[in-house]
């Protein structure tokens, strides 16, 4: 066989392989779909679950059921996509402990990057730092100044992975002596707040914007780079002079090895649902945007998050458990 017909017979034969993969991504999907929600239900990733899986169940026209399998921050559930087929039928919404994970976790049963496919984010926010006025931690003003002038006397609460290293980076940036207090859900640390037992903790907005509005709560600051919808009141740590860039993500992952064309097709149908005015306005409700990224630059996005919360567990001397 000649150069020129050798080459010509790997190019027709590369699109023969490649056109079924995309008429599958095409015509996806074609059964019902399972998304594991690796937390209770009730809970922040659950919530958005159940607000924007029903739209795509109704754009595929297929049955979409939410699995919620609780545990570990998330990695008893990611670990049941981890090990699924990778034909799109099994899926995950995962928060941004996907990416701290393999830093406070001594081993995990998959590779946090190979055994998923990155799809898109769904909705993008940050973590609060949440003040108890009871507690007389009503601004952040008076929580900074009250844990300068009194070194080892304050303390933060924290629920799962993300607010920890989320406030062991703000405990580094500010250079406050406060140490962190875990509890095993939003609900008690929420609870210990609301009664002035501990003076502040960090959480999803989404959790506490209830006790925000009622005024029992108030959060003090964000750690993304811009102010949150609906809370224009409350502002960055950054302006608070604290320097935190950090957003949190509720995001959308396949099983390794997915293919890119099935991928985008998931990407592009989740755009879709996103930009639908009723949808617009329920996640600005929720104190959050609208995510949509691609999944090429979604996968970059999360392999840089890797190397940063590495570091900032180094820097903290957080040992995996």
């Amino acid at each position: 066989m000649t150069g020129m017909k050798r080459r010509g017979f790997i190019v027709a034969a590369a699109g023969l392989g490649l056109a079924p993969a995309i008429a599958r991504a095409q015509d996806y999907p074609t059964k019902q779909v399972r998304v594991v929600v690796p937390y209770p239900a009730g809970g922040g990733t659950d919530l958005v679950a159940r607000l924007i899986v029903p739209r795509l169940a109704e754009r595929w026209k297929q049955t979409v059921i939410i699995d919620n399998k609780g545990g570990a921050s998330g990695i008893l559930g990611s670990e049941i996509v981890a090990k699924a087929p990778p034909d799109g039928y099994t899926l995950l919404i995962m928060t941004s402990a996907h990416t701290i994970n393999p830093f406070t976790t001594k081993t995990l049963p998959y590779d946090t990057e190979r055994d998923f496919t990155a799809v898109t984010p769904l909705i993008e926010g940050a973590i609060a730092l949440v003040g108890s006025p009871k507690a007389g931690m009503d601004t952040m003003e008076k929580f900074m100044t009250a844990a300068r002038a009194n070194p080892g006397k304050y303390t933060f609460g924290s629920t799962e992975n993300t607010t920890r290293m989320v406030g062991e980076l703000f405990r580094l940036k500010s250079g406050l002596k406060i140490e962190n207090v875990a509890y095993k859900g939003a609900a008690p640390m929420m609870q210990e707040l609301v009664g002035g037992h501990i003076p502040v903790g960090f959480t999803s907005p989404l959790t506490a914007m209830s006790q925000h509005r009622a005024g029992t709560l108030r959060m003090l600051a964000v750690s993304s780079s811009k102010r949150l919808p609906g809370l224009d009141d409350i502002p960055t740590m950054s302006e608070a002079g604290v320097p935190i860039d950090q957003s949190a993500w509720f995001s959308l992952f396949g099983p390794g090895k997915m293919s890119p064309q099935l991928a985008q097709k998931m990407r592009d149908d989740v755009v879709a649902v996103l930009a639908e005015p009723e949808m617009q306005a329920k996640i600005r409700d929720l104190a959050s945007l609208p995510g949509g990224e691609t999944p090429d630059s979604f996968a970059k996005r999360v392999s840089r998050e890797l190397v940063t919360w590495r570091e900032i567990a180094k820097e903290a001397g957080i040992q995996p458990e």
